[in-house]
């Protein structure tokens, strides 16, 4: 291999390791657990819609209620800046081509504050924002 070869080679691989998807704005990493009246919720849509516009990132939750957010593909996190919470377990049923239900759906378990009419807010900022939804019902 001469010179020009390994040097070349060696650029393309510092900035395909190095370089992120140039298009791709600035996020936050944002992870975090939901529980209800202290158990754990699983299945759980959590989504962070951004209050100043531009594209929303997702998770469902782990076993344990964990989730850590999507922004777009692999890419974790949220974009920079408030954002509406929607937190949703309700699932409609799944259906063959016959219409017969293969999988019931399942009730929303958590309040309409949360999902449907949701009034919570979070920032995302800079680097690691650990984001925890701790809902407590009557």
């Amino acid at each position: 291999m001469n010179r020009f070869t390994m040097l070349s080679l060696a650029l393309a691989t510092l900035c395909l390791t190095g370089c992120g998807d140039p298009n791709m704005p600035p996020v936050g990493e944002v992870h975090g657990q939901v529980t209800l009246n202290g158990k754990p919720v699983s299945d759980c849509q959590v989504e962070f819609v951004p209050l100043a516009g531009g594209r929303s990132s997702a998770a469902i939750t782990d076993e344990n209620g964990k989730y850590i957010l999507k922004y777009k593909g692999d890419a974790e996190g949220a974009l920079l800046g408030k954002h509406r919470v929607r937190l949703v377990t309700a699932r409609s049923a799944t259906r063959d081509d016959s219409g017969r239900v293969i999988q019931p759906g399942v009730k929303e378990k958590l309040p309409k504050e949360y999902n449907d009419e949701t009034t919570q807010q979070v920032e995302v900022i800079d680097g690691d924002n650990p984001i925890d939804f701790e809902i407590v019902t009557k």
